[in-house]
């Protein structure tokens, strides 16, 4: 079967990661990064069988394992060559030891093809178990991630740990000066506001207004130019979790970031900074994917070497971290030059982002997390 083109593996991403975003706790400010999670779930599907396997691939909106091996071999050469931005992704599934060992092809997928490792782990020993996973996301996130996992979080009964963690850090290519950051209201409710520091700048962005979606949209370039963010703000306060169900019901944000045209936008966007934990154990059956966690019959089967106990995930974790100030993610300077059209008056749109929105980072056109906004 062919590999994928670029724009239809962005596309299965973007469909997966809607589905994943709108099954988090949206009633406060969340990030993830369900590319983060796809990397792992696609390795669980090269080392499963039956059931667990068809689910795994019909949520990830891959057809069969070859497929799998080729496009996300793709996805992270890809993120391995960005510039301007730092990208740090930690995916590990830690094992029981104990005779233990991975299967030939599964190990060597998981190096070869998506850059993630498998350990081996006495989760007898419960707190050195925890030290050990903490110890290898903070590596692999230059330290920003710590205490994924809890001692209390594993025993002797645990058979397998998912990890995944991740950490962006992008300079704007034209920051924002902190002189124009002042306090100002935010819409929790349409009735209910907070004051926050509200960043403004005049430039010219990708802008446009999305009458599908019923919301203004922002690109917001960092260095280089090979990675964004992108802001959806809904017209109407309230009216987030719309969006939200519209991107997970199929609409193709990522096509509709390609077409916007550059405006000059006066921008007016919170300082924020989000931390968010989030229970695979919970979130993934509500997107078609239990199998994995069944300890009778989870069709793990294809993992290991050996056959003498049934190997199923006990325990899914994902951690992101997300800050976005005046320099992007610490940055760089530069001064605004406004444009002036002669014998034509024309006013400036306006992106004040005062209320709920969505911010994705893409980058090479593939989404790497999400931020929801909703309060400080």
């Amino acid at each position: 079967m062919a590999d994928m083109d670029d724009k239809a593996l962005s596309l299965v991403i973007a469909r997966f990661s809607a589905k994943f975003l709108n099954e988090l706790d949206k009633s406060k400010s969340v990030v993830a990064s369900p590319l983060s999670a796809e990397f792992v779930l696609a390795l669980l599907a090269l080392g499963a069988t039956d059931k667990a396997h068809d689910e795994l691939l019909t949520s990830l909106g891959i057809p069969d394992d070859d497929m799998i091996r080729s496009s996300f071999s793709q996805v992270l050469s890809k993120f391995k060559t960005i510039k301007g931005v730092t990208l740090d992704v930690a995916n590990t599934v830690y094992v029981m030891e104990g005779g233990y060992d991975l299967q030939p092809q599964l190990k060597e997928d998981a190096v070869n093809v998506f850059d993630a490792a498998f350990e081996k782990v006495d989760f007898c020993n419960s707190a050195h178990a925890a030290n050990l996973i903490n110890t290898g996301v903070e590596e692999k996130t230059n330290k920003r991630i710590k205490d994924v996992i809890s001692a209390h979080a594993l025993d002797c009964h645990t058979r397998m740990v998912l990890i995944n963690a991740i950490y962006f850090k992008g300079s704007w290519r034209k920051k924002f000066h902190k002189r124009k950051t002042f306090d100002e209201a935010f819409y929790v409710t349409p009735t209910t506001t907070v004051n926050v520091p509200m960043m403004h700048r005049i430039k010219y962005f990708g802008y446009g207004i999305n009458k599908e979606l019923k919301a203004q949209l922002l690109e917001i370039p960092y260095v280089e130019n090979e990675a964004s963010m992108l802001i959806v703000l809904p017209e109407e306060k309230d009216a987030l979790d719309s969006v939200l169900q519209k991107l997970a019901d199929g609409f193709d944000l990522l096509e509709a970031s390609r077409k916007l045209p550059y405006d000059s936008v006066e921008v007016i966007i919170p300082k924020f900074k989000i931390e968010t934990e989030i229970d695979l154990n919970v979130l993934l059956p509500k997107i078609g994917i239990s199998q994995i966690f069944d300890k009778d019959n989870s069709g793990l089967t294809k993992i290991l070497n050996t056959e003498k106990e049934t190997l199923y995930v006990s325990k899914g974790i994902q951690k992101a971290f997300i800050e976005v100030n005046e320099e992007g993610a610490k940055a760089t300077a530069s001064t605004f030059m406004p444009m002036e059209r002669p014998c034509s008056v024309r006013r400036t749109p306006v992106f004040r982002a005062d209320h709920p929105f969505l911010a994705v980072i893409l980058a090479n056109n593939t989404s790497v997390f999400f931020a929801v906004y909703r309060s400080p």
